[in-house]
């Protein structure tokens, strides 16, 4: 009989060994801030190759930032860290000789006594070598839309961290130079002296011109990414008296003295926010204000009925100068316009400021037009809904 032990031997030097360094799973410890501390022999084997320190989860994986699968990560990661509890995901992913598995990620919390979040350890596991393939459970119905509405809200998060980014740099960066470009043409104008007609002169002009449609350009934008984020004020309103305030407004314009004003009497109350409602009919009647001018007979016309479900369906319609109905798609964009400025004056933001403010209501805005015969303008108001954010 051999007396060859059944095992060899282990060196005293390496022993003991790290816990669960052979086991066939990765064991990964990552930091508060979702960054990999450490991770066994296992972990190095199936992912990077080599030992790394502090690396982002997504990175020590092999997700690229822009794959949907770090979206579910950071989902992962941000449950753990909200709830305290052990949680789970299941992902493809593949080692780094580009082996693809899939992979089940299970993290566990860890907290100080003082309820400190640390961060988490974390076990993955390779779902395809398991024997026992009944043990693949898949996610409940629940759990999926648990999981793909955590993703949608960390999505979310991030987009309105990128609009805020977006919108400091509008309100202050990019304004900067601006200032500074309108006061040197200012100086210049000003050292020319009487010389308003020579070419210099008109060149300082319109260079300020440019400046002050930039800068009502920027200012656009600020007040559309406002109109993403403002909290509805929700309430009945009343749309004839709202109407009512917006053509006396609208009065001001001696054009609006000649044109034949078809107000529908018995426009009804909806559920919205009075102030952006308001903006919606300003935006819209002063279009077909401006687009009649020149008209002989100028006619605008509000009138609405019920749709289906109980919206209410609008329209504004008037005989103004009209517009190809081929670029209808790009009249709710900013800055997008059918005639040149010289005709008539505006940045083209009104129908992109409506449409975005009725779809925060729930609702949809669409545009029929020929050119040389005027342009309707409908939108529907659901009579219960609104996003209220």
């Amino acid at each position: 009989m051999s007396n060859r032990p059944l095992l060899s031997v282990l060196p005293v030097a390496e022993w003991p060994l790290p816990p669960g360094d052979r086991l066939p799973c990765a064991l990964l410890l990552i930091t508060a801030d979702g960054m990999v501390h450490s991770a066994n022999t296992t972990a190095h084997a199936w992912f990077d190759g080599q030992a790394h320190g502090m690396t982002p989860l997504a990175h020590f994986l092999g997700v690229p930032d822009h794959d949907e699968r770090a979206g579910e990560l950071d989902a992962f990661m941000e449950g753990m860290r909200r709830t305290g509890q052990m949680r789970e995901l299941r992902l493809a992913l593949h080692r780094h000789g580009g082996e693809h598995f899939s992979a089940l990620l299970m993290g566990m919390p860890l907290v100080d006594p003082s309820g400190l979040y640390l961060g988490f350890d974390t076990m993955v596991l390779d779902l395809s070598r398991w024997q026992d393939r009944e043990a693949l459970v898949p996610y409940t119905h629940a759990e999926d839309l648990r999981v793909r509405l955590e993703s949608s809200m960390h999505a979310h998060a991030v987009a309105m961290r990128d609009i805020d980014a977006f919108t400091q740099i509008l309100s202050h960066d990019m304004r900067g130079p601006l200032r500074q470009a309108r006061g040197y043409l200012r100086l210049m104008g000003e050292h020319s002296g009487r010389a308003d007609d020579s070419p210099p002169g008109e060149y300082t002009r319109s260079a300020l011109g440019a400046i002050d449609r930039l800068s009502g350009m920027i200012n656009a934008l600020l007040e559309f990414a406002r109109l993403s984020r403002v909290p509805l004020d929700l309430r009945f309103v009343p749309l004839g008296p709202l109407v009512q305030g917006v053509l006396a407004q609208l009065g001001r314009d001696a054009h609006a003295a000649t044109v034949d004003w078809r107000i529908d009497d018995r426009l009804p109350g909806v559920r919205g926010d009075p102030v952006l409602l308001a903006q919606v009919f300003s935006h819209l009647l002063d279009n077909a204000l401006k687009f009649t001018r020149g008209v002989e007979r100028p006619v605008i016309e509000l009138g609405w009925h019920e749709g289906e479900n109980g919206a209410r369906v609008f329209h504004v319609h008037d005989n103004g100068v009209g517009f190809d109905r081929r670029a209808s798609d790009k009249l709710f964009m900013l800055f997008q316009r059918q005639h040149h400025g010289i005709e008539f004056d505006g940045l083209g933001t009104g129908l992109a400021f409506a449409r975005r403010i009725i779809e925060r209501h729930g609702g949809g805005m669409r545009c029929e037009s020929s050119p040389g015969q005027g342009c309707r303008v409908s939108f529907t108001l659901p009579h219960d809904r609104a996003d209220g954010a």
